[in-house]
């Protein structure tokens, strides 16, 4: 029986870990490393871990100073030891079968990566979102038609770049996570391995419960700032890994474009919607050379709206209407809501 290895990075995670742990140690495919890397939490995120290592020898945890989500997960890919890797956040959780049925997948159609799908759950177990519509589910692909179907869609948003719900051989990993962004190295991850894969297999079973956490990194309005300056930053990764791949050209630039300009306007709406403070400064620090090129090289007309005007605004430097605009857009918002 092949082992599988689990890597989860953990920081300051004490008030979901218990119930991640045990999501995995009751999982139905027995042979497993799970190996936590304690990343410099201050919490007892780390006494949790240790407490359920004694009840469980399949537990590896590996406390290391604070270095971020993607050293981390690097560290863990070097340090397992298992035919097969997958990744679970530590506030995450896997259905019982998660394991059993990728690997079950994997041997049998002699795949490289299997992806599953996902759910999204609030603090009290409400279901927020349902995953996306695989249409690219139950099929084999090779190389070639990894690059013609499942890239596309990657960059297009229809297909989210998630790196805990695929399995991956472990011998066929050569892509690392980058080291220099704090938010959607993900994307960055699971685009190269992309390129380097020989095939892949989609099912579209429901295996992975992600838990809304409105104070974490990419939700809290205390990271807009920082977040959307990743966002800008990752476009420009993946337009040089596509074109490392000779694969760069106007439609896929364009799908990039669009979900980093919608990732933007979302931000600083919600930043105003949530917080207000010091919107329009962040507005004026992000309106950079980068955010410029990518406005200035979009049809904003595909873009509805609401986002559009944001992004207008921000670009002609009309922060005066900015805010005005966001005022009665967030009034609009809370009457909907009623």
């Amino acid at each position: 029986m092949d082992k599988i290895s689990i890597i989860i990075p953990v920081y300051n995670g004490e008030k979901y870990l218990a119930r991640c742990v045990e999501s995995l140690i009751s999982q139905t495919y027995k042979n497993l490393e799970i190996i936590f890397l304690n990343d410099g939490s201050t919490d007892d995120s780390l006494n949790i871990l240790k407490k359920y290592k004694t009840k469980d020898n399949r537990i590896v945890i590996v406390d290391k100073k604070n270095t971020g989500v993607s050293d981390t997960r690097n560290i863990g890919i070097t340090r397992a030891t298992g035919k097969y890797i997958c990744f679970c956040d530590c506030d995450d959780l896997y259905a019982t079968n998660y394991v059993e049925t990728m690997h079950k997948t994997a041997k049998k159609y002699n795949a490289d990566i299997v992806k599953c799908n996902y759910q999204v759950i609030d603090t009290s177990n409400k279901l927020i979102e349902a995953g996306h519509d695989l249409v690219i589910a139950n099929k084999k692909y090779d190389h070639k038609s990894i690059v013609k179907n499942i890239i596309p869609k990657c960059l297009d948003g229809s297909i989210p770049c998630f790196s805990y719900l695929i399995m991956i051989k472990k011998d066929t990993i050569t892509a690392k996570y980058p080291l220099d962004i704090a938010m959607m190295e993900d994307v960055i991850f699971y685009l190269r391995l992309l390129m380097n894969c020989k095939s892949m297999y989609v099912i579209n079973d429901t295996l992975y419960t992600i838990m809304y956490n409105p104070d974490g990194a990419t939700n809290s309005v205390k990271n807009t700032e920082r977040n959307i300056k990743n966002v800008i930053k990752v476009n420009t990764y993946i337009k040089d890994i596509l074109k490392e791949n000779s694969l760069y050209n106007e439609k896929l630039s364009l799908h990039t474009n669009l979900n980093t300009l919608n990732a933007v306007s979302d931000f600083i709406f919600k930043h105003y919607l949530y917080s207000k403070e010091n919107t329009i400064n962040i507005a004026k620090n992000i309106r950079n050379d980068d955010y410029l090129n990518i406005v200035s090289e979009t049809d904003l007309k595909l873009i509805n709206l609401q986002r559009r005007t944001i992004l207008k605004l921000i670009k002609n430097k009309h922060y005066l209407i900015l805010k005005i605009f966001m005022f009665f857009r967030k009034l609009i918002f809370k009457l909907r809501r009623r």
